[in-house]
């Protein structure tokens, strides 16, 4: 998803640990954990772990809590006692599942849940630009299978936090991405790729409902009214996915979510993408001074990449500024989807975004990363799967000289199990 350069922590190392008591205590037996290396290894760009928790949220709030530490890193500070607590009530009037869990990250880090002095809601690291991802949702009309399937691209630097070509010790930043699949006790079962924030860094994700959700930077803003982020009270930009996934089971309940919660950006302007299982969608947008909301119904496959659709709705009028790139994927997407009555392949549907991954291109800069597109994930709302490739390395094609060839894994596949 993210073409640049978030300001986040570049190695993810997911370990084990035993579980601690507490007050009330949370065992070893009130979750079940576990962690599989699926894609790359430590001589590749990536290396991916699924991970699967199933259990009260309190024990898989503990149980990130225990990843963070592993990580070195810990529940932060909004700025002020004021603001912790306060985002502790929102937390636990709109949203208990969350607020469950925070009580579990307290508890892996020896504290209450009324410490005032942090926030237990995010465990994150802040961006420094924009993300850019492209992806269209098919409705089941539009399948060859009959299913819904969302197929996304995400796109982000190589390089380090910075968007720097890594030198040293240094490590690229998305290059331990990974894969959280939650059977809670309460909230819908779900699974979802994450990176950038433990508790709640969702990306693209499907719960057990079928319910579809990726998010996607609104370039437009950040380019145009430049990125204002903050750590006010409220549901930051990848926490309003997980939540969304946790609680809601269609579009209309989506809709009303969204509308219904206090949203903040902690790292840049987004806008989203939702669909079901019933072949509805819809695109979620800010105004870019975020004093209006806009719901974009999909009618047919809805396409969406890195500008604004309410503010470019007509395809004929993109104008030429600086957003050309994400006019240019929003435009080929689109016409590739146009045919009306088209039924499409997943070999169709998987070419499509292909077609406008970033995948080798040359870029030659002495210090900036190249972008690549890091994975392709695939979403069946039906048999509630996910297809996904990881992208690994370039290699120089020896056959045809100095040009670079993207690898990637194969696709490998996760189907939810809810009970």
């Amino acid at each position: 998803m993210f073409r640049e350069h978030f300001n986040l922590i570049t190695i993810i190392v997911l370990t084990s640990i035993i579980l601690v008591s507490a007050d009330v205590p949370v065992t070893a037996g009130d979750v079940q954990y576990r962690e599989t290396v699926v894609a790359g290894g430590p001589d590749r760009f990536m290396e991916v772990r699924h991970v699967v928790m199933k259990g009260t949220n309190r024990a898989i709030g503990k149980k990130l809590g225990e990843i963070a530490s592993a990580l070195g890193t810990g529940p932060m500070s909004r700025g002020s006692a004021l603001l912790n607590r306060t985002q502790r009530e929102y937390m636990k009037s709109a949203y208990p599942i969350l607020h469950e869990r925070m009580r579990g990250i307290a508890e892996a880090f020896g504290l209450g849940i009324d410490d005032d002095s942090y926030d237990f809601s995010s465990i994150m690291f802040f961006p420094t630009a924009p993300p850019g991802c492209s992806a269209v949702f098919y409705p089941g009309a539009h399948t060859e299978s009959g299913h819904g399937i969302l197929s996304r691209n995400f796109d982000f630097t190589t390089g380090t936090i910075e968007g720097q070509r890594p030198s040293g010790d240094q490590a690229p930043a998305v290059s331990r991405p990974f894969i959280f699949e939650f059977y809670p006790d309460k909230g819908y079962a779900s699974i979802a790729i994450c990176a950038f924030e433990l508790v709640g860094g969702v990306l693209d994700g499907m719960n057990e409902k079928g319910l579809v959700v990726a998010i996607f930077g609104d370039d437009d803003t950040a380019v145009r009214h430049g990125i204002h982020p903050s750590m006010d009270v409220g549901l930051h930009e990848l926490m309003s996915m997980r939540y969304l996934l946790d609680t809601c089971s269609n579009v209309a309940e989506a809709k009303e979510a969204l509308l219904l919660s206090k949203h903040i950006y902690a790292f840049v302007p987004c806008h989203y993408l939702i669909a079901d299982r019933s072949g509805k969608s819809f695109i979620f947008e800010f105004s870019p001074y975020r004093h209006a909301t806009y719901i974009i119904d999909g009618q047919g496959p809805q396409c969406i990449t890195n500008h604004l659709v309410s503010q470019y709705p007509d395809i004929e009028e993109f104008p030429d500024s600086v957003m050309i790139d994400s006019f240019d994927r929003y435009r080929a997407l689109h016409d590739a989807v146009a045919e009306v009555g088209k039924r499409f392949t997943l070999e169709e549907i998987t070419a499509i975004n292909a077609a406008v991954a970033n995948s080798a291109m040359e870029f030659d800069h002495p210090e900036r990363a190249p972008g690549r597109t890091l994975w392709h994930a695939l979403y069946d709302t039906s048999d509630l799967s996910l297809r996904v490739k990881f992208y690994l390395g370039d290699r120089i094609d020896t056959e045809g000289g100095k040009a670079k060839i993207a690898e990637y894994s194969d696709y490998i596949e996760f189907t939810l199990q809810p009970h």
